[in-house]
């Protein structure tokens, strides 16, 4: 291996990958030993890992629901990068349909890829309740010289398609494959703050096989026809228009006359990898019956009760030739009017419009969702009915698999809060960071948060796809991570969003034990660190592209005043420790060496620049900057006590989104968990007590900007302290977990569950005058112990434990 001299990573990041792929017999997981390693940010002490299983199992199992894993096995689901089709004439939202004949069917699979969104049909009947899919990508090259962020590099490139077994949906016979488009992420060319971004204009290929009394292959060519739909205008930010007296029934079957319908044109092969799709898309998941708050004879103002994800549902007959129109708002101006302001401003308004055709109708949109609480719909008498308007939640089909409640309101609010923030932003395979203005998966928001993700939600398909998306924005010459993944713009800084690149993969490991993520990352981490090493001045992460932004911490309440470079180089640090810890699962001990070198010579770097031995803190104890300096292993117990002192004399935060993490976190991690149940149940102006006040039923981007989202999960990456601290659910290694809760004043019960990859494991605790009462239920693969008191206590699933207060 090459090594590292002074900081100065050598490249030998495509040798590791070698190592891994190459000579897998010679790298295998082996007995490792940790020394106060963190899972979720909790010291776990000394612990050994022995014999790590990597196997699927309850959670997120690889039974994959939408994929034919036989056909896939039998190279029967494999689509090639040929037979690409589009309209022959301009149209953003085309009907496609191939008629065929075949003898008693027996099996049959389909390999489908339609950009930017698909609808597939057969025989009349929809095949996938799934939406917004294939999932988002950085599909293939396109021109990137006019984003608004300086882009350049060499990147990778894949696209997603589905496949399914279709044998039920066929008949002895003539049968038709339909499939409607959209433009979704491939051909978004109306919102061009950031650059123009589309791909080009919609297009599809399929592969059908079927086996029977004749075996046949159909694919995408010239023989599929294809017509306008009633879909006149669709756009992932601004909405559709449908005008329904274009429908045409019955175009998904056999019978209907395409004799008027075009010819669909070939086009080139992509340059792409094509991979099949094993991450969850999007449904409907759940549905409002909105509140009439306002109507007069030519509108009508709605709330969903709620912030959401999702569609106004239409079911009622609009009249023929009549429009409505409705737009969307997270929030009501004084006078009770929508104001757009959070959700993209006046020029970006979320519309759908439906010109009715005299005909019961239930509609909604098919290629985009909007973000909201409100709506107001114009020329809401055009549609009869008793109750014509329903709110559809629509979302990433992603578990909930935790729950949390406690005696304080706030906390309750803020893991509701949280929940329904973190799945409103999972949309087509991404994790996003707004789910209306920007809808982008910012490489910093989703370190930051992705641990508590992976905590409460089941993440390990759309996490494992997210990270191949972390892998293919970085520049393959520079080492660069972009700020967002799939690349579409967005600003950042060079460490706390490009360390995505090391948390994300490190944490997956973590919690869902697969060490081919580790494998497939760790080259690209050291690549990464070779681009930090040049963004330096004085040993320090100083810079980013030229021309582009350098962010360190991100919306704090009051002028960021932390450094830049300050912050960075934490970033940076605790990444090379990570990376550290990687090296040693991977069997490189050489590495783990420089690594850990490299880390300890940047901590000296950041000592020398920002520590004032006279104060006793660094970069003056601005907005937290001596908990980073903590985190770190920098600081001495006066620094700690001044830390604690500070914030327990406040009654909100100072701090960004990295700043409150890692605020919570050392408070917690060194004995001040008084101070940060007081911090996260504050309730002053820059606080989440201030927010549920507000009635925010969502996390907002930011404590006091008004103008700001009101959707978006960045702070709410503290959510994971309730149960690693207040409840004190912590991992040891393996099926080992050790219950150590934080019990601080102001909190008489508590009760809340994760499930692992090894189980559920529910906690729970009362307080009563002089003793709590703890009881805990997991399954029987968990070994769980309970500290606390000075006491360690082996566990049985169920059993009440009462101990004496102290």
């Amino acid at each position: 291996m090459c090594p590292i001299f002074h900081g100065q990573f050598y490249s030998y990041y495509t040798m590791i990958n070698k190592i891994f792929h190459g000579l897998e017999e010679d790298v295998g997981l082996r007995d490792v030993e940790f020394r106060d390693m963190e899972l979720g940010d909790t010291k776990l002490g000394d612990m050994k890992l022995r014999d790590m299983e990597l196997r699927d199992t309850e959670l997120g199992d690889m039974a994959l629901e939408n994929i034919a894993l036989e056909d896939i096995a039998l190279g029967n689901g494999n689509l090639d990068n040929e037979n690409w089709i589009q309209a022959s004439g301009p149209c953003d939202a085309p009907y496609f349909r191939k008629s065929f004949q075949v003898k008693k069917p027996d099996k049959a699979s389909i390999a489908i890829c339609g950009l930017g969104f698909y609808e597939l049909f057969i025989n009349g009947r929809k095949v996938n309740e799934e939406c917004f899919i294939p999932v988002t990508s950085d599909y293939h090259p396109r021109d990137i010289s006019n984003f608004l962020y300086p882009m350049k590099g060499t990147f990778t490139h894949r696209t997603y398609y589905d496949v399914y077994s279709i044998g039920e949906y066929l008949r002895d016979g003539y049968n038709t494959i339909a499939v409607a488009l959209g433009n979704g992420w491939y051909n978004q060319k109306d919102r061009i703050v950031e650059g123009r971004q589309s791909f080009g204009e919609p297009r599809l290929t399929f592969h059908v096989r079927i086996t029977g009394e004749e075996d046949r292959i159909i694919v995408s060519d010239e023989s599929v026809r294809w017509s306008r739909s009633e879909v006149t205008y669709n756009n992932l930010f601004f909405g559709e228009k449908h005008d329904l007296r274009l429908k045409q029934p019955g175009w998904q079957l056999p019978d209907f006359d395409d004799t008027d319908w075009g010819t669909a044109a070939a086009v080139p092969p992509l340059e792409t990898q094509l991979c099949p799709s094993d991450c969850p898309g999007d449904r409907m998941i759940r549905t409002l019956v909105p509140k009439l708050l306002y109507s007069d004879e030519s509108r009508a103002i709605y709330d969903a009760g709620e912030n959401i994800s999702g569609w106004v549902v239409v079911n009622g007959v609009l009249k023929d030739g009549q429009t409505i129109k409705i737009l969307h708002s997270d929030e009501l101006s004084p006078t009770g009017e929508l104001d757009f302001l959070s959700s993209g401003g006046d020029s970006q308004i979320q519309a759908v419009e439906y010109t009715g055709n005299g005909l019961q109708e239930t509609v909604h949109p098919k290629f985009s969702w909007q973000a909201f609480r409100y709506f107001e719909v114009t020329g809401h008498r055009n549609v009869s009915g008793g109750s014509p308007f329903l709110c559809a939640v629509v979302h990433a089909d992603v578990a909930q698999t935790s729950s949390f409640r406690c005696s304080n309101e706030t906390l309750n609010w803020l893991y509701d809060a949280y929940i329904r923030t973190q799945l409103s932003n999972m949309h087509s395979g991404v994790p996003l960071d707004t789910p209306n203005r920007e809808r982008l998966g910012y490489t910093g928001d989703g370190q930051l948060g992705c641990r508590t993700v992976m905590l409460t939600l089941d993440g390990k398909r759309l996490y494992r796809k997210w990270i191949r998306d972390v892998l293919d924005c970085q520049d393959q010459t520079s080492g660069r991570v972009q700020h967002t993944a799939p690349f579409q713009g967005g600003g950042g800084g060079p460490a706390a969003w490009g360390a995505a690149i090391v948390e994300v993969p490190y944490q997956y490991y973590v919690h869902y034990r697969d060490i081919d993520i580790l494998k497939d990352s760790f080259g690209p981490m050291l690549h990464w660190f070779e681009y930090l090493e040049s963004r330096n001045e004085d040993g320090l992460v100083s810079y980013g592209e030229p021309g582009g932004w350098c962010l360190g911490d991100w919306n704090t309440t009051q002028e960021i005043l932390l450094p830049i470079p300050f912050v960075n180089t934490y970033f940076y640090i605790k990444a090379l420790r990570t990376a550290a810890e990687i090296a040693e699962i991977l069997g490189l001990p050489e590495e783990k060496k420089r690594l850990e070198e490299t880390a300890e010579q940047k901590k000296e770097i950041l000592v020398r620049h920002y520590y004032s031995e006279e104060e006793n803190t660094f970069c003056g104890g601005v907005q937290a900057a001596d908990a980073y300096a903590a985190d770190l292993g920098l600081a001495n117990a006066g620094m700690l006590d001044a830390l604690n002192e500070k914030y327990a004399a406040m009654n909100e935060f100072d701090t960004g989104i990295f700043g409150t993490d890692i605020l919570i976190r050392v408070l917690f991690q060194h004995g001040y968990a008084q101070t940060a149940y007081h911090l996260l149940t504050a309730d002053g102006p820059c606080s989440f007590e201030a927010i549920r006040r507000a009635g925010g039923t969502t996390l907002w981007e930011s404590f006091l900007d008004m103008k700001e989202s009101k959707n978006h999960p960045m702070f709410g990456a503290v959510t994971r302290y309730l149960f690693s601290n207040l409840l004190g659910i912590q991992y040891c290694g393996k099926n080992e977990i050790r219950i150590r809760p934080a019990i601080v004043d102001g909190l008489d019960y508590a009760e809340g569950k994760i499930t692992t990859i090894y189980g559920v494991i529910e906690v729970s605790y009362v307080k009563h005058e002089k003793v709590i009462e703890f009881v805990i239920h997991c399954d029987e693969r968990i070994s769980p112990t309970l500290e606390y008191g000075g006491r360690v206590v082996p566990v049985s699933s169920g059993e009440r434990i009462v101990v004496e207060r102290i």
